[in-house]
């Protein structure tokens, strides 16, 4: 008989925390589920670790080779026999009645297709990490919004879900696929967008996770390495955006920016979502003007598209011409300061160049 929740865990390189993350699973109010883990490969002693534990609902997979945390959890969903998946890092662990108070609300409300908790900071030791002394501030603790409103909070400032938080029917990943192992900061960040767009979801007032913050260590972590990549993973999330959400939760989130709060086509739907694109966003502004570029551009293509721009919106070529101009997406290249650079080193080089053509002109003694 198939359990009623399948844990999922992907394990790498967490020797020190392992032990205490699979145990909060087993000490868990409710019984019922298998616990799944696969190690990725590690270099540490996490597999050993792992191993020392003999529990029936246990099922562990030790793998050689490491592929990305993204490929491992797929897998273990995809092995999962539960009517529940539920996530969790293998350097966190869980409240007691973490699952048990997850289920209750799922069951008593068949609409909602997932459930997530607040959290608790924790350091390296496991001492508690007050909200406001990190540089995520208290982001998991959210209050509940319609999906379009949540949405809205995506759009205009980023991720505020704890994924190892989250209890899903596993029904979701069939029905919209599995984690995008090309993205390594925002997989659970894109997951929740295509989730919204079909389903509504839940947090739980209380914080059921202890969520172990490792500066440099995490992938979480606010390195250079990673900021630089979040970024770009999350202008090709953005580009996305839109794609596929029905009229009445674009409107229901984003009404108050659009020119038509009631869209009378899909047409004008269309040229709503490139238009938000161009709404003010301190965060991603510029990001957000190039893909409303690349989107207007494209639509003015469109004969139906462009007949509507022109008679409803006032956007013509010109319009678009004078956003190009004004929509400074690409602000570094043309910043003053970077363009005076930029000439000063076409000078050094013009000069270095030039002495050494004067060189190659003297006779050789």
């Amino acid at each position: 008989m198939a359990p009623k929740i399948s844990v999922v865990m992907a394990t790498y390189n967490h020797a020190p925390f392992v032990a205490q993350s699979i145990q909060s699973v087993l000490n868990q109010s409710f019984a019922d589920f298998e616990f799944l883990i696969s190690d990725d490969g590690s270099s540490d002693s996490t597999s050993d670790v792992v191993g020392r534990f003999s529990d029936p609902r246990l099922h562990f997979d030790p793998n050689p080779v490491n592929r990305g945390a993204c490929t491992v959890t797929n897998e273990l969903i995809q092995r999962a026999r539960g009517e529940y998946v539920a996530v969790i890092n293998s350097d966190d662990y869980w409240a007691p009645d973490k699952l048990e108070i997850q289920l209750d609300f799922l069951e008593r409300h068949p609409d909602h297709a997932a459930h997530f908790t607040g959290t608790i900071f924790i350091d390296k030791t496991g001492a508690e990490i007050a909200a406001g002394a990190t540089d995520l501030g208290d982001i998991f603790h959210q209050p509940n919004r319609p999906r379009g409103q949540w949405l809205r909070r995506f759009f205009d400032v980023g991720n505020c879900l704890c994924h190892p938080s989250i209890l899903i029917r596993r029904c979701c990943y069939a029905e919209l696929g599995l984690y995008d192992n090309r993205y390594r900061q925002l997989p659970d960040f894109d997951m929740w967008i295509r989730l919204l767009k079909r389903f509504p979801i839940h947090v739980a007032d209380r914080r059921l996770v202890f969520f172990r913050l490792m500066p440099g260590e995490n992938v979480s972590s606010h390195t250079e390495t990673n900021l630089v990549r979040a970024a770009n993973e999350q202008y090709l999330i953005a580009c996305g955006f839109f794609e596929g959400l029905e009229r009445s939760v674009l409107v229901e989130g984003f009404a108050d920016l659009m020119v038509f709060k009631d869209p009378p086509s899909p047409e004008h739907c269309e040229i709503e979502k490139a238009l938000l694109y161009f709404a003010p966003n301190r965060r991603l502004g510029r990001i957000y003007a190039a893909i409303g570029l690349r989107q207007l551009f494209d639509l003015l293509r469109s004969p139906s598209h462009r007949r509507i721009l022109i008679d409803d919106y006032g956007i013509d070529d010109l319009e678009f011409q004078r956003r190009t101009a004004t929509a400074n997406a690409f602000r570094q290249l043309t910043d003053p300061g970077t363009i005076e650079r930029a000439a000063l080193i076409r000078e050094l080089k013009r000069r270095a160049f030039g002495r050494l053509r004067r060189q190659l002109r003297r006779p050789h003694p």
